[in-house]
């Protein structure tokens, strides 16, 4: 979708959320609508440079205890190879409905229901030229173009008491089948079972520490009714510490991950694990500090570093991965635009090093760089 076909599919979208948030003004609730722009792009030390935009809409509202939202947007990805034919795509995103019910002060805690919804609207039954398409995490923003649809209860509930604040949610998500590629269709992804926490306690007026954690278990990946491949479980946690002032404010977080091992289909058909994990344990620091230049005006820097361990198979096995290192930095600003209007943008760049892998693809030592530019802009009526 390209030209004036694309620029229809956003006025369409824009005309949609201004016609809701209408709707839901008339009730007397404030909306607020908010958009912008993401650009990304890398460049590795083979030349090949990837880059991709998306502009994001959404528009959300609260009526008491209950609030909605509605997510959309499109975008556009590009890959252009050193040596090859270079591709593009683009399209929208799927859309997302999120909704929310919180119950306060009525229990001993405070509980929160909410329950999401993936519309497909996005891209599948990808070409493969367009499954090329699909990029590393750690390059771009985007790497799913679409799915089916997905139904997400979520159960949230939080205590707090003197100095104290803890809180811990389960979630199930039901993800239906759709057209992954030309290839392969009917693939009906496995659904996913969640379950975080995180406790709070403040140190004094002025620092705050946190600990966190997370677990979600992967059900089987499905193709015709057969089992194709199975996700393993992933567990993460974290501690963080928060110091504020009353110009500005710093923290700085510490994540862990480790991921189990993964199920792949034999040639009997049935899946079986390999003797290790697919990816070595994964490590996270993240600084990040904000001022307040003036009462409209704040600016942030964020600096981030990530460890990716190699995993423990052999470097001559076909599942061998490589470690990981990456560092980036943020300098970024919002600024109110009067009782109704926030503006922001920002801009990352980020060094990136893989070791030689030969999962899942093989490729030697390879070295990347980019940067990403960010806007937003809120608007509340």
């Amino acid at each position: 979708m390209r030209g004036p076909s694309a620029m229809k599919t956003i006025l369409g979208m824009l005309t949609f959320i201004a016609v809701l948030g209408g709707a839901v003004s008339a009730r007397g609730a404030e909306v607020t609508a908010q958009t912008g722009f993401q650009f990304d792009w890398w460049r590795d030390s083979s030349k090949n440079v990837g880059y991709q935009g998306f502009i994001p809409l959404k528009l959300s509202t609260q009526m008491q205890n209950f609030s909605v939202s509605i997510l959309g947007g499109y975008a556009y990805t590009a890959y252009d190879p050193h040596s090859g034919e270079s591709s593009s795509l683009s399209h929208t995103l799927d859309s997302k409905v999120n909704l929310t019910y919180e119950i306060l002060d009525r229990l001993p805690f405070d509980v929160l229901l909410g329950f999401d919804v993936n519309l497909p609207t996005g891209k599948t039954n990808l070409s493969p030229k367009e499954v090329s398409l699909r990029m590393d995490p750690d390059l771009v923003t985007l790497t799913r173009f679409g799915e089916g649809y997905n139904f997400n209860p979520t159960l949230t509930v939080a205590k707090e008491w003197g100095n104290w604040v803890a809180g811990a949610g389960v979630g199930y998500v039901w993800r239906g089948s759709y057209d992954f590629t030309t290839d392969l269709h009917n693939y009906d992804p496995g659904d996913i079972f969640t379950v975080t926490g995180e406790v709070r306690y403040d140190l004094s007026p002025a620092w705050t520490a946190r600990f966190f954690g997370q677990y979600a278990h992967y059900g089987k990946d499905r193709v015709q009714n057969q089992d194709y491949y199975q996700e393993g479980d992933f567990y993460l946690g974290g501690a963080g510490l928060r110091h504020s002032r009353k110009k500005w404010n710093a923290s700085l977080t510490l994540r862990y991950l480790y991921r189990g091992k993964s199920q792949f289909q034999t040639a009997s058909g049935a899946l079986a694990a390999p003797d290790h994990a697919n990816y070595g344990n994964e490590w996270i620091v993240d600084f990040l500090c904000r001022y307040l230049l003036t009462e409209q005006t704040t600016l942030w820097a964020r600096l981030q570093g990530l460890y990716i361990k190699a995993n423990d198979f052999p470097t001559a096995s076909s599942f061998f991965v490589g470690r990981r290192e990456k560092g980036s930095l943020e300098l970024g600003g919002k600024r109110s635009l009067g009782e109704r209007w926030d503006a922001g943008f920002a801009v990352k760049g980020f060094l990136m090093r893989d070791e030689a892998s030969n999962y899942p693809v093989s490729k030697g030592d390879t070295s990347y760089y980019g940067y990403s530019f960010t806007g937003t802009l809120t608007a509340r009526f």
